[in-house]
């Protein structure tokens, strides 16, 4: 089956929005790094011996959907494989002295690389932990997933302040939204739960 791409309603309005506010002519640089960035993972998925079904561009980025499961050590590689073509380029574009090129793609690896959900870092430590005993395993992933959320709040806040008071640099917001945005499932689940065992002890 051939991949396919698949483009959310927020990617448009997202990148619309980014447009507006691009006074810099940034814009370019940074899709040509999470172009390098995503074909990052795209090759590591090939390498490992998975297959790609679809790409999905949402707010927060791209998804690339794989339609054979690799082993939690792959996707850890898979995970780290993005970050890490960001880093080769980044070196690449210092080179040959194109400080923009080499900057795009050092921030978005760096950040990126954080150990944190959704981010690759978090993806890369889940991975990891998924080779602990079940029971270990489920209660790490669940720690690093609040963790994720507390992050993203704080981001949202912080990023909420900067534009506050610089009037123009809307970019911490934003991607605190679209991070907590990628948890609105795991708060949905968490209160079912919290529900669920309440009613059962009463």
């Amino acid at each position: 089956m051939k991949g396919r791409w698949v483009v959310s309603p927020s990617f448009y309005v997202f990148w619309a929005i980014f447009c507006l506010l691009d006074t810099q002519n940034v814009l370019p640089v940074f899709v040509v790094a999470a172009v390098i960035h995503e074909l990052g993972h795209a090759a590591a998925i090939v390498c490992l011996g998975g297959r790609i079904t679809c790409i999905r561009l949402h707010a927060a980025g791209a998804v690339i959907v794989q339609g054979k499961l690799l082993s939690d050590t792959r996707e850890c590689l898979v995970s780290l494989a993005g970050p890490a073509a960001g880093l080769l380029a980044a070196m690449l574009f210092a080179f040959l002295r194109h400080p923009m090129g080499a900057g795009a793609n050092l921030v978005l690896s760096l950040f990126n690389i954080l150990p944190i959900l959704p981010l690759d870092g978090g993806a890369a430590v889940r991975s990891l932990l998924r080779l602990l005993p079940a029971a270990a395993a489920q209660k790490s992933i669940c720690i690093l997933q609040w963790i994720s959320v507390l992050t993203a709040f704080a981001l949202t806040v912080f990023g909420g302040v900067l534009l506050y008071q610089t009037g123009s640099n809307p970019t911490g917001l934003a991607v605190g939204i679209c991070l907590l945005g990628s948890h609105v499932a795991f708060l949905r689940d968490t209160r079912k739960y919290a529900i669920i065992t309440k009613n059962r002890a009463g």
